[in-house]
């Protein structure tokens, strides 16, 4: 790209900067802070942005490959070309200096209670697990089918089949025998038997619990009246709320026993699997019981979730039942998953990450009925946090310690995890572990929800009653089909949170509108005490205090990232000391032009 340049003669010269023939000579101008722009149509970036110096340029280098499989090296390079002088060169590759933002002020503010600020790594032993099992009844749909086909065969095997009845009783005290998965593998016959009483009949659950008194002894089970206040929750906030949201729990209910209500199994059986299983759904439950043969099949043939008891090692009874609460509502969510895609005929499950993503958005809407969040209201700590930690008089919303654990223990801090190991190594990525499935699977169905529902219930739904799955799901029920590009480019600019902004967004997709992510993570970071010594609420040592920390470039750079995996990002921040044009150019990971099949996208925000 050559560029006329006066001499100290007055004989103009030409200077040439090196790597940026430029794919065209196109100018970009973002014109005040909180402006944006995306270059969806090719991976070709080549554009000199104006800039001014004091300017800052929030760069997202996306993957928009629909699955985090498929992984692709590249290079932003570039040059600043000032008028009337010699423009810099474009440096060689080196490593990737990190943005540090300027030090927050850290000034305690709230005292939390250490006792639920749950250790992270019991939080992601019980998390893996969970996801575990949810991958095993992915593949049990897979391998055998639909249920209902199931049904037929083995109603053509006479004396293999229970009788409809045995499925659970809804008198107060009697005893069940219930199957209870003892493996994370295995099939649906590889179970343990319990004992189960009836604790509670409410109008749309039973509750069960485990009778065996050695392995769930006295001092650790919940005063016989929580099983009526949870019964009583449940019938009043959280099934309307998976009526009004999610979608009906027993809409498969007149092929199973017909028992009319969901159950749920409370044993210490899930405390020993695999380490400890927080809660789950058994796939099995939905497929007939057969003793024997090619379906065999230890199943309670009704819909059921099943729950860890406290535990000196786990929770406390108090933490139990809080977190016990709000799993309800997203365990709930996994059996109308299971029912809705045994009545649609869906050839496949869902894909982990959105179906996690989606139950957490249960619970997450479900918890609006004790937090201060509202749809698209931009909650922040005081109205998400603050009601949920006992923070004391400066945070009245829990001032009675009495409310659900959920946002806290789970969507916040996997999401943070998430974006720092996304900034720290491009190694993320949907799908691709806990922080994956539980933090950006959430944010990326909340974010299409915020920008894309008219209706929000109505939408949510659309994503759960479907065939569809993962990426393609989420883009044709927002109207995009086919625009898989465009949903990821915008879902990561808008989770590239590395400060509190000091802008307002001139395009709201930059944004996730029901929550202020960053003044959340800040102040969950800085402002809290533990037993009186300043903490991090996602991190211990409460660094780093936004989780994307972009990689900083300026003036003349050419920087590499390798392996940058499908649905993520990499995030730069461009800093302008002098006004001029700031030449930019999007590379193959060797230097070279980029294939136009390549997935990459970029989306620049101004920021300063």
């Amino acid at each position: 790209m050559p560029v006329a340049a006066p001499s100290a003669g007055n004989t103009p010269q030409t200077i040439t900067v090196a790597l940026l023939v430029l794919s065209s000579n196109e100018t970009t101008t973002i014109s005040a802070a909180g402006g944006s722009t995306v270059f969806l149509e090719s991976p070709n970036l080549g554009t000199q942005l104006t800039v001014q110096g004091g300017n800052q340029f929030l760069i997202a280098v996306v993957n928009t490959a629909a699955t985090a499989s498929v992984t692709e090296d590249f290079r932003l390079a570039g040059a600043l070309i000032v008028e009337g002088a010699a423009a810099t060169q474009p440096a060689a590759a080196r490593p990737a200096t990190r943005y540090v933002p300027p030090e927050s002020p850290r000034i305690p503010t709230f005292a939390a209670s250490q006792s639920v600020v749950v250790p992270r790594p019991l939080l992601e032993r019980l998390a893996q697990n969970h996801l575990t099992a949810l991958e095993r009844n992915r593949e049990l749909y897979a391998w055998r089918g639909n249920p209902r086909d199931a049904r037929a065969r083995v109603s053509a095997l006479s004396g293999r089949r229970a009788p409809v009845a045995a499925a659970v009783s809804t008198t107060i005290g009697a005893v069940n025998k219930v199957y209870v998965a003892k493996t994370l593998g295995g099939d649906c016959t590889d179970v343990d038997s319990i004992g189960a009483r009836t604790v509670e009949v409410g109008q749309h659950i039973i509750v069960l619990a485990d009778t065996n008194r050695t392995t769930w002894p006295q001092a650790d089970r919940p005063d016989s009246s929580f099983y009526q206040t949870f019964a009583d929750e449940y019938d009043q906030v959280t099934w309307p709320h998976l009526l009004a949201n999610i979608g009906d729990p027993l809409a498969f209910d007149d092929s199973l026993s017909g028992v009319g209500k969901v159950t749920l199994t409370i044993t210490p059986l899930l405390n020993s699997i695999g380490g400890g299983l927080l809660a789950f759904v058994n796939g099995c439950d939905f497929f007939p019981f057969a003793s024997s043969g090619p379906d065999a099949d230890f199943s309670n043939f009704t819909e059921m979730f099943y729950s860890m008891v406290p535990s000196p090692s786990t929770f406390s009874v108090v933490n139990w039942e809080k977190q016990l609460r709000a799993t309800a509502a997203h365990e709930t969510k996994h059996i109308v998953s299971f029912a809705d895609r045994i009545l649609n005929n869906s050839p496949a499950f869902e894909e982990i990450w959105l179906e996690e993503g989606l139950a957490q958005v249960s619970s997450e809407i479900w918890m609006r009925h004790f937090n201060q969040a509202t749809w698209k209201g931009n909650a922040d700590f005081r109205q998400t946090v603050g009601c949920e930690l006992h923070l004391g008089p400066s945070a009245p919303c829990n001032s009675g310690n009495d409310k659900p654990l959920d946002l806290v223990i789970s969507h916040l801090p996997f999401l943070f995890e998430y974006l720092q190991k996304e900034s720290e190594s491009h190694n993320e990525g949907l799908g691709q572990d806990l922080a994956s499935d539980y933090g950006a699977g959430w944010s990326f169905a909340r974010w299409t929800i915020d920008q894309y529902a008219i209706d929000e219930g109505t939408f949510v739904k659309g994503l759960i009653n479907t065939s569809l799955i993962g990426v393609a799901n989420l883009s044709i029920n927002s109207g995009h089909r086919g625009e898989d590009a465009l949903l990821l480019t915008f879902w990561n600019m808008a989770t590239g949170i590395y400060n509190i902004p000091s802008y307002t967004p001139g395009d709201p997709r930059i944004t996730t509108p029901s929550f202020n992510f960053p003044e959340i993570f800040n102040v969950g970071q800085t402002q809290l005490t533990c037993s009186g010594t300043p903490c991090g609420l996602f991190t211990q040592s409460g660094e780093p205090v936004f989780p994307i920390q972009p990689i900083a470039i300026s003036g003349a750079f050419n920087q590499a990232v390798q392996g940058l995996r499908g649905t993520s990002a990499a995030f730069f921040l461009l800093s302008a000391a002098s006004s001029g044009k700031q030449a930019l150019q999007l590379q193959s990971g060797g230097g070279g032009t980029l294939s136009p099949s390549s997935n990459l996208r970029v989306g620049i925000i101004r920021v300063h």
